[in-house]
């Protein structure tokens, strides 16, 4: 073993060494230890710093690997969210000096003086969606529901259904571990602070510049008047300039929900969408010449003051992310009671679609600021309601752990199916062989057995249509991917190891319909060796 060298000795060998440079080296060389000093004492007084987590001295410091404790470790509200101090995102995009207040600035510009207000459980006061039409509000069915949201308890650090995260994000690998867990587990995940918030108004001028949203783009406006009318019918065609020059209107609410952007998912969370690394990663086993890559669907909503979107799920079972960029949201989330057998009653998974019944389901309503980011898990209920004018970007996503609540919530739909689902399920399937060591160790039973029965079993999420008439034979469904095949051949091999029968697979997951189980780990390992061979 090295002996240490003693502090005299070093120095006698510096004296030594520097007697054999010029004065000019000899000067650069003692300018490099001196900044070599300082920098050590920065960090030395940053690690003082984080020792001490309750004073001011952390604010603006990012602690080590983020300093929430897994969920599975929170006993008290406080071990929920970190020690940042917020840096005034709220007070940035709040209106000015009201603070809270919401709504006075809208009352007689781009709302009709006589609109009501209300006040949520978090102390917010917004308008309520108002349209007066012959001294009558045609709005009144969205007022009344918005003041029921309003009552609803507002989400805080501790909450059984939300994970409260705070903190800029980073690359950081216990950061992804606690989402994906929480996804899992059905729960929703807020990350306070996540990215740069935009500016306060807004304009067209910034949708142009920053995401090439121009004025002539045709858009299909979501019209709150005709919606009341004929909900199957909100639709008016216009473009985005129609719809930022109508927020000074008060005549009229609307937003466009879909706005196509190229802008998805921060690097920092890039990870999680597995769906699209899938498509990534399958290239060489799975070549497509016809469909091209998967993109993640990013998108943009624009949305006028007081436009309520009532619940509703987000389609084809992926789990969705959303980022307000101008104008605080509040969400209401909706969670299924579970029975004691921890399954959901198929009653209550549909009740929320039609007359709005909340006694099925608890509930919690999240202050979304610009700036932070909410993820939400496959088939989540939500209502949404814009008090401002407001600008968000979103997307979905599919992960291998939330697998088995794709599998649930895609029976629910009435939509039509998304072009590039079953092909990302086939190439998440597909790619199962070559996952690394470390994501092949965590599939766990259920999402594993949920994605080999959306394998074989496709036919079974196509949206209902009505009964034919027609006696013409059924046509076989034609599935040419070169994906499909070799998913097929995989969960094939995973059911074999696992010892079931393909046939029986429909009925072992109808029997299983708790969302929160994701079940034991399977171990993979030597079972897919064969589909690992280099083409």
């Amino acid at each position: 073993m090295a002996r240490a060298v003693s502090p005299e000795r070093k120095k006698e060998y510096n004296r030594r060494y520097e007697r054999k440079l010029p004065p000019e080296a000899k000067q650069k060389r003692r300018d490099a230890q001196a900044a070599c000093k300082r920098k050590l004492r920065q960090h030395r007084s940053t690690a003082r710093k984080l020792a001490e987590p309750n004073t001011s001295a952390t604010a603006g410091v990012l602690l080590p690997a983020f300093s929430w404790i897994p969920s599975s470790a929170q006993t008290d509200s406080h071990l929920h969210t970190n020690s940042f101090f917020r840096h005034s995102v709220a007070s940035l995009n709040d209106p000015g000096p009201r603070g809270l207040d919401l709504a006075s600035g809208m009352l007689g510009t781009q709302v009709s003086p006589e609109t009501k207000v209300v006040t949520w459980d978090d102390g917010h006061i917004t308008i309520l969606p108002t349209v007066m039409r012959d001294g009558q509000n045609v709005l009144i069915e969205d007022l009344r529901l918005t003041k029921k949201f309003a009552a609803v308890s507002a989400s805080k650090p501790g909450s059984r259904f939300v994970t409260h995260l705070d903190g800029p994000l980073t690359e950081n690998d216990l950061l992804l571990i606690e989402i994906r867990s929480s996804l899992a587990a059905g729960k929703c995940v807020i990350v306070r602070e996540a990215v740069r918030p935009g500016p306060l108004n807004l304009t067209m001028e910034y949708l142009e510049k920053r995401y090439g949203i121009h004025a002539t783009m045709p858009v299909d406006m979501h019209d709150m008047e005709l919606r009341a009318k004929n909900p199957a019918q909100p639709y008016v065609l216009g473009t985005m300039s129609d719809l930022i020059s109508g927020i000074n209107n008060p005549n009229e609410q609307r937003c466009v929900l879909d706005c196509p952007i190229a802008v998805g998912l921060p690097l920092e969370l890039a990870p999680l969408d597995e769906g699209q690394m899938a498509w990534h990663r399958t290239t060489k086993d799975c070549p497509s010449p016809g469909l091209g890559m998967h993109i993640g669907s990013p998108c943009a909503s624009v949305s006028q003051g007081g436009v309520l979107i009532p619940p509703h799920r987000d389609s084809e079972g992926r789990n969705t992310y959303f980022f307000p960029v101008i104008g605080i949201q509040f969400r209401t989330l909706f969670f299924h009671k579970i029975t004691d057998d921890g399954k959901v009653p198929r009653p209550a998974a549909k009740s929320l679609c039609g007359p709005h019944d909340m006694d099925d389901y608890n509930a919690e309503t999240l202050t979304i600021y610009p700036g932070d980011l909410l993820i939400q898990p496959p088939g989540q209920l939500h209502a949404e309601y814009n008090p401002n004018p407001a600008l968000a970007r979103g997307g979905h996503f599919f992960t291998y752990g939330t697998l088995h609540r794709t599998n649930s919530f895609r029976f629910l739909e009435v939509a039509q199916v998304h072009e590039y689902t079953d092909e990302t399920l086939w190439r998440m399937a597909a790619l199962i062989p070559r996952l690394p060591p470390d994501q092949l160790s965590g599939l766990h039973y259920w999402p594993l057995l949920a994605l080999c029965c959306m394998v074989l079993k496709p036919r079974k999420y196509l949206a209902q249509r009505p009964v034919s008439t027609s006696r013409k034979k059924k046509q076989p469904m034609t599935l040419p991917s070169p994906s499909y095949t070799r998913a097929h051949a995989v969960v094939t091999k995973i059911l074999q190891h696992l010892d079931i029968c393909p046939q029986d697979l429909p009925d072992i997951m109808t029997g299983c319909t708790s969302v929160v189980e994701v079940g034991e780990v399977v171990d993979l390992s030597g079972c897919l060796l064969e589909f690992t061979h280099t083409l």
